[in-house]
């Protein structure tokens, strides 16, 4: 790696931008989106910051953590002994909520990417920064972990695609996806309604592929990409109506409330095909559904995106500092995860057993933060 790559890797890790001009302060999205502060990255709708993107990279931040925390399968498991076997409002909460976290980071950033006028050129950059990324983190996982792939050709395959097998699957799905923006822009309007379609027929026909044999309850699909094609074709088609869901209530609900009638219609098709319950007896695990091989959870992570449109409040400072680090946050949280939150629960369940893995989630939040911020200075000062 020469020394540009080496300068355009430290700025992209320090600003979390792939794409952005190098001289320009930035805003990080939670997967290497790109918001400049100001009105710069915003400046063709006259968006300027939307704060009601930082509040939910926090959110979905903690929801990434409450998962990884068993927080909902511990809880559908003791509500499971009060009603018996059978999907409960947790498995709600985690399959049409907690679900939607990563698409909704996906179309984020594909949506500030897509904001500025996204050309073959900022496509390749941001996929070059994006693969630094993943070399970076997935290289600092294996040598970690000590994780391997299963052998074969499909072995190599799924370990690459799922970025070391775990969480870092989404610099895989935004490589793919960034230059997919670009063609879903230079379509027509009718066209990219046309391609939005297609791309749920293809998220519909993933969840049938998942569906023979229930292949999910025996192996996790969450990092297929396919999942989250249709996240071009909704970022392209709300850009040039971005301006206007941010200042008209009225137009924003409509469009809310459409999605989220859309996603509950899809839902109740899909619970109707859920996993039979002796096989999740038999998996141990509470894997009703795909995760996000699933229109509802896409329509969802839309609807909440174009809520967060109406967010007019300022950010204050605590939540500014971790939808900063959202990122770090994301990528660290593997490495310190066990280490941080089973201390913290056995401290905590004694005293109050049901907000033991909230509280090791909060730390695992404040360290990783924390990390982030410092490796972002080290970084910047040229000391690693």
């Amino acid at each position: 790696m020469n020394q540009k790559s080496v300068h355009s890797l430290i700025t992209t890790l320090e600003t979390g931008a792939p794409g952005a001009n190098v001289s320009e302060p930035v805003c990080r999205d939670a997967n290497g989106g790109m918001e400049t502060k100001g009105d710069k990255s915003n400046s063709s709708t006259g968006l300027g910051h939307i704060p009601g993107f930082d509040y939910l990279r926090v959110f979905f931040m903690l929801m990434v953590l409450l998962a990884h925390t068993n927080f909902f399968s511990t809880f559908g498991d003791q509500r499971q002994a009060t009603i018996g076997l059978g999907p409960n409002i947790w498995d709600i909460l985690y399959f049409q909520l907690q679900s939607t976290a990563v698409p909704a980071f996906v179309l984020m950033s594909l949506l500030l990417f897509s904001v500025k006028i996204p050309t073959w050129e900022r496509s390749w950059d941001r996929v070059k920064k994006l693969t630094y990324l993943y070399v970076f983190w997935v290289g600092s996982w294996v040598l970690y972990s000590k994780c391997r792939p299963e052998p074969g050709f499909y072995g190599l395959f799924e370990f690459l695609i799922r970025g070391g097998g775990w969480v870092l699957y989404t610099f895989v799905v935004l490589m793919i996806l960034t230059p997919l923006s670009v063609v879903a822009y230079r379509m027509s309007q009718k066209s990219i309604w046309l391609g939005l379609t297609i791309s749920m027929l293809v998220v519909i026909a993933t969840f049938a592929y998942l569906h023979d044999g229930f292949k999910w309850v025996r192996n996790y699909y969450y990092w297929v990409p396919t999942c989250f094609v249709m996240m071009p074709f909704a970022a392209v088609m709300l850009v040039p109506r971005l301006k206007e869901l941010k200042s008209s209530a009225a137009l924003r609900w409509k469009w809310v409330l459409g999605l989220l009638l859309i996603s509950a219609m899809c839902a109740l098709v899909e619970w109707h095909f859920s996993a039979p319950k002796e096989l999740i007896v038999e998996s141990l695990k509470r894997v009703w559904l795909p995760k996000h091989a699933r229109p509802s959870v896409q329509f969802g992570a839309m609807a909440l995106i174009i809520a967060s449109l109406g967010v007019k409040s300022q950010v204050n400072v605590i939540v500014q500092f971790f939808s900063r680090n959202s990122l770090g946050v994301y990528c660290l949280h593997p490495f310190v995860l066990h280490g941080i939150a089973a201390p913290v629960q056995r401290i905590v369940d004694p005293i109050a057993p049901g907000l033991s893995i909230i509280a090791s989630c909060a730390a695992v939040a404040v360290v990783c933060s924390f990390i982030s911020e410092f490796l972002r200075l080290a970084f910047k000062q040229r000391l690693i």
